[in-house]
């Protein structure tokens, strides 16, 4: 499924244009947030020497005294409802540096769009972590790959995934009431012994990225939040077929258009099937859809040792099942990024899994002595790796499945009943759905070409 290219360039144009606005007045405004006023000085001179993320720009300063701090700002058009995704990550941000010893960046101020006077926005004031990316010392060095080096030592991914394992299991101990992103907890509420309050909906990577690449708002309303994984699986599921519908080129052609509204009905009749019911209502767990080496400094690349964890913006409390589902970062790439047929990498991922269990099981057993051993994090990691679940997390975890994808394929494999599932969908609703989506896609056709026209005239990188 494409993005919808009159949209990107239409955010292109006005990022553009926002990223220079007011620059020059941040060190003066930064100052104002330090306890003792202290000057500081922008780290670079120009925006093009920054930190430009996928979706924030990054701001650098130095205070008279050597203190530095980061200045975090959304991105204009890049970000939708960004008070909201702001608020979320400072709220994830002190729960994991008050629960648990995860090396996490020490928020120094934050404010929404209403408090800058500046007028760039929400915005994060933050302590700077420094070191080196884990990414970059991983990644493959050829252009655009994002697969992990083949010649990472065995050695030295144990190591890094035993950092990681002790993180996640700090992380499992964190339990919520209800599927949502987090929020300070209003004055006067009682503490009734879960880690954080959820108050509003979960603010996910996969719907952000629906609205800014397809058009399509697929968050349910503000103050909305689930009491169960059921419910929320499928909201999800109900987000996919809404995109199908509304985004105008969501298919390619018409046979794409009859195996996406095949795909997209029928995995709603699945959710019975891999919602785990012990944990169906709760409790819930502290999830990241960017979590990962990504978003981790190292000391060096000899010892590799973490010293930060960054970007936990598209966190909330989810789903128990979802957060116990295989790393989807142990290569680095996602299997929703894998090809249709790449069962090299499909191999080994389940090799790297099976060296994340052993180290998991390991920290587990020194660290959770008391807990049973059906309970515990590894224990459900093999589960979801079983009879399909880890699929279909995928699915749920990020969008643009296509039929033609690896999960999709290998969820379909594990699925033995598939086309008596699919049979349910009425071809008077696929020739009905195929027919609205053919006129839909040559209208989008031709505003593109015209729209790529006028981004010529304005020099906007495509």
């Amino acid at each position: 499924m494409d993005d919808d290219e009159i949209l990107y360039i239409n955010t292109m144009m006005h990022s553009t244009l926002w990223l220079a606005k007011c620059r020059h007045q941040i060190p003066a405004w930064v100052s104002e947030f330090h306890p003792q006023k202290l000057p500081c000085k922008l780290l670079h001179d120009t925006n093009k020497h920054d930190r430009h993320g996928s979706y924030n720009w990054l701001v650098q300063v130095v205070f008279e005294n050597a203190e530095e701090w980061i200045v975090r700002f959304p991105k204009g058009t890049k970000v939708r409802y960004p008070d909201e995704k702001v608020e979320a990550e400072v709220s994830t941000l002190k729960l994991i540096r008050d629960k648990t010893d995860i090396p996490v960046p020490e928020v120094k101020a934050w404010g929404v769009a209403e408090d800058n006077i500046l007028g760039l926005g929400s915005f994060i004031m933050m302590s700077v972590i420094k070191g080196t990316s884990l990414d970059s010392i991983l990644l493959k060095s050829e252009p655009g790959a994002r697969g992990m080096r083949q010649d990472i030592s065995d050695e030295v991914v144990a190591i890094i995934y035993r950092q990681v394992a002790r993180f996640m299991l700090q992380l499992f101990k964190l339990d919520f009431a209800r599927i949502g992103s987090l929020s300070e907890p209003p004055a006067g509420t009682v503490d009734i012994g879960y880690a954080a309050s959820v108050h509003s909906r979960p603010f996910t990577w996969r719907a952000h990225e629906m609205l800014v690449l397809c058009g399509v708002d697929t968050y349910c309303p503000k103050s909305a939040t689930f009491s169960s994984t059921t419910d929320y699986f499928t909201h999800v599921a109900d987000g996919d077929l809404q995109q199908l519908h509304q985004q105008r080129n969501a298919v390619d052609n018409e046979s794409d258009a009859r195996n996406k509204l095949i795909c997209s009905e029928t995995l709603k009749s699945l959710i019975p099937r891999h919602v785990f019911a012990k944990y169906d209502k709760g409790p819930f767990k502290l999830i990241c859809d960017d979590f990962g080496p990504s978003n981790m400094i190292v000391d060096n690349d000899r010892d590799l040792n973490i010293v930060g964890v960054i970007d936990w913006e598209w966190s909330y409390a989810g789903p128990c099942q979802l957060f116990s589902s295989p790393p989807r970062w142990l290569l680095l790439q996602s299997p929703n990024e894998w090809g249709r047929d790449d069962e090299e990498v499909a191999t080994g991922y389940e090799k790297a899994l099976q060296v994340f269990l052993e180290v998991l099981e390991e920290e587990e057993r020194s660290t959770l002595q008391d807990m049973p051993s059906t309970e515990r994090l590894s224990a459900l990691m093999r589960e979801c790796n079983e009879d399909g679940h880890n699929w279909f997390h995928c699915i749920m975890r990020d969008g643009f499945n296509g039929p033609d994808r690896f999960v999709w394929q290998q969820l379909k494999a594990a699925t033995p009943d598939f086309d008596q599932l699919a049979s349910a969908v009425s071809e008077e609703m696929i020739t009905a759905f195929i027919e609205e989506k053919m006129v839909a896609l040559a209208a989008y056709k031709l505003e593109s070409a015209k729209k790529r026209s006028l981004s010529e005239l304005v020099d906007v990188p495509l």
